[in-house]
Parts: structure tokens; sequence; C-alpha cells
């Protein structure tokens, strides 16, 4: 794909090498372009800048129309403002990638509402939960429900916009057993039926929510 057809506030990520050779998608934005280069906000991990060196060269991710695409580029210069960024080498072009990723998460307090989904088809009664953190591909599930690993379940997560997000998703790992009455159990939660629209959202409100944190000098 042409990286022609990729406009100024698209979002995209950029991927990171981590010490044990796994990588992780740190969360950006195209802010400008010109003829050849590509203006990227400079990426944040709990609230602070990360330190890219001009030269080093760096793989970038983002959506179109529902694909996952790719580019390696390298850092021309940085430079400093109310949104500091990476200047970048323009791609000609982007390649279509499948792979599964690790999804950049933030530690937020979002109100989520869920059913169990009962083994003959029926769904339970509404329970309440809270997420301890949340990326678009799951959640930590903070609630006094007792569930089960693999229980599948029916979430809406009220995002702030005041547009929930609807999905189906289960229990991948019990992190925590409450050990008093009053206290939650911790669920690792994965979404099942989220649409890449759905992620998106999520994606966003990660970005602004890292925004929003920096402006007011605050970490996760």
């Amino acid at each position: 794909m042409k990286a022609n057809l990729i406009k100024v506030n698209h979002l995209l990520e950029i991927e990171m090498e981590k010490n044990n050779n796994e990588k992780e998608y740190l969360p950006s934005r195209l802010e400008e372009i010109n003829d050849n280069y590509w203006y990227i906000s400079m990426p944040m991990r709990k609230g602070v800048y990360i330190t890219m060196r001009v030269g080093q060269k760096i793989r970038i991710i983002l959506r179109y129309k529902k694909t996952m695409f790719a580019a390696s580029t390298v850092i021309t210069a940085r430079r400093r403002g109310h949104i500091p960024v990476l200047i970048v080498n323009k791609p000609e072009n982007l390649t279509a990638i499948n792979q599964k990723r690790t999804y950049v998460r933030i530690s937020v307090a979002i109100p989520v509402a869920f059913r169990l989904l009962l083994a003959d088809g029926e769904k339970g009664e509404l329970l309440q939960g809270v997420t301890g953190d949340i990326s678009a591909g799951g959640m930590l599930l903070l609630s006094s429900q007792d569930m089960e690993k693999d229980q599948k379940i029916e979430v809406e997560i009220k995002l702030p916009d005041n547009d929930s997000i609807f999905c189906q998703a289960h229990v991948v790992r019990i992190l925590d057993k409450a050990s008093e009455e009053g206290s939650n159990n911790k669920y690792a939660i994965e979404y099942d039926d989220i649409n890449e629209g759905q992620r998106d959202r999520i994606f966003r409100f990660i970005f602004d929510k890292q925004r929003d944190w920096l402006r007011k000098g605050v970490t996760e």
C-alpha cells in the first residue's frame, strides 16, 4: 500500500524491543507530513516520554481499512515543543502484516458491566466491575463475582465518551482471589468478538489519556 494514503492524525504504534527479546507496541500519532518526512509524536510509557536517538531504526505499525500494515524507517531528527515529535524518513510503501501483538495497556479505573454466558446458552444476571488496567486486547477486571478460567462473559466497557463498547470476552487467568469479604477478585480478560473499530476507540482512549496525564504531570 502507498504510504501517501495515510493522513495527519492517523494513530499508529512504534514497535520496541524489550530486554527479553519480546516486543512491545507504544501508541503514537502522525502529527505532520511533508514530501520527505513523517513527524510522529514521541512515544510514552507510563506517562513518561521514551528517549529515542537520531539514526535509530524503528518499525511503525498502523491499521488502514481493517488491515494491519508495517513499515521500517529511521529517526532523522527530534523536535521539542508542545507535542514532542520524532522526524522519520517517509516510507514509500506499507506492507500488510498478520501478527498477534501485545497491546499497550494503562492502569485506569473504568466501570464495566458484564453477564456470565452460561452453558445452556442463557445469560446470567447483570454484574458490575471495574478495570484495573485496559488495552485494545483485553483488561484486568476487578469484581466480587466468582469466576473460573475460560468463563465466557458479555461485557460493556463504559468509556468516558458516553458510548459504551459491547463485546464477548473470556477469563484468561485468575490473578487473585478475594481473601476477605468486600474485596475483589482479579481476572485477566481477553476480548473475543471485538471489532477493529472498537479496538481503535480503546487505542485512542489510551493515547489521549497518556497525553492528558502528561499535561497534568501524572504518571501511572
